[in-house]
């Protein structure tokens, strides 16, 4: 079968629309007090992934994909590709999956992919980063879930190219593997894009994980369907088990009823 390549521009649900309008909020929150504001780097850095998750600061696991670059070269850049890669590929997931599963799943590759970066960071000292930011694993986890959510559609790379979902995930596998090898530093990391990537195989459609949890879910619905079967069919069963102790009499001119019958 012939793959159909999307040409026309997505159009993003209410999910995916807060989502840009937060991370643009976020940025700009940041480089207005940091570039025309008082305020120093340490409050962003406060915010960024760090060996500091390891001592006990959890919540920069759910903060360091959402915040970017707020000053210096590139800084807009870093920005603007976030919010290109939700808008081009994250629409089409969300109507897909509806705005709570993706919502869920932003969030959940976001924190997994971060959480890569600092467990292979410990573990090996060649890929550690003492600071990491930015939402580019959630953008791999977004475009690896596409991928396996639209096998028999292509994409515009560089609004130029058309790509299927396997090239897409060729490509990013790809790019990913060249920056390790180069050991070009990223503000993400050189983990949480494999992060993501695994991610999105992990909890996109298709995966070996979502298939088990469908599979648990089924199990409990069927569990419950018969137990409530069973308690149906209980019930009746009792009733029969005691029956009732009625007698009819008859009635009528012609017969007088026993009066030891109503007491």
């Amino acid at each position: 079968m012939r793959e159909q390549v999307s040409f026309g521009l997505p159009k993003p649900g209410r999910a995916l629309i807060g989502a840009m309008i937060a991370v643009t909020a976020i940025w700009v929150l940041f480089a207005s007090a940091i570039n025309w504001g008082s305020a120093g780097q340490e409050i962003f850095l406060w915010v960024v992934g760090s060996d500091d998750i390891l001592r006990g600061e959890v919540w920069r696991l759910f903060t360091t994909f959402l915040v970017h670059q707020p000053t210096g070269p590139g800084s807009v850049g870093h920005l603007l590709t976030t919010l290109f890669g939700l808008y081009f590929l994250g629409a089409s997931l969300e109507e897909r999956w509806g705005p709570r599963r993706f919502l869920v799943f932003l969030l959940g590759s976001g924190v997994f992919a971060a959480a890569l970066q600092v467990v292979f960071g410990w573990l090996i000292p060649t890929l550690h980063q003492p600071a990491f930011f930015g939402a580019l694993g959630v953008i791999d986890a977004i475009a690896v879930a596409w991928a396996l959510s639209f096998r028999g559609q292509q994409v515009r790379l560089f609004f130029v190219l058309p790509i299927s979902g396997f090239g897409m995930i060729l490509f990013v596998l790809a790019m990913n593997v060249l920056y390790v090898l180069a050991m070009e530093q990223r503000r993400e990391g050189l983990v949480t894009p494999f992060g993501g990537m695994l991610a999105g195989f992990l909890f996109a459609e298709g995966s070996p994980v979502r298939r088990r949890y469908l599979e648990w879910r089924l199990g409990r619905l069927q569990a419950r369907a018969a137990a409530l079967s069973g308690a149906g069919k209980g019930s009746p069963a009792r009733g029969r088990g005691r029956p009732a102790h009625l007698q009819v009499i008859e009635g009528g001119q012609s017969k007088k009823p026993d009066k030891s019958m109503l007491n």
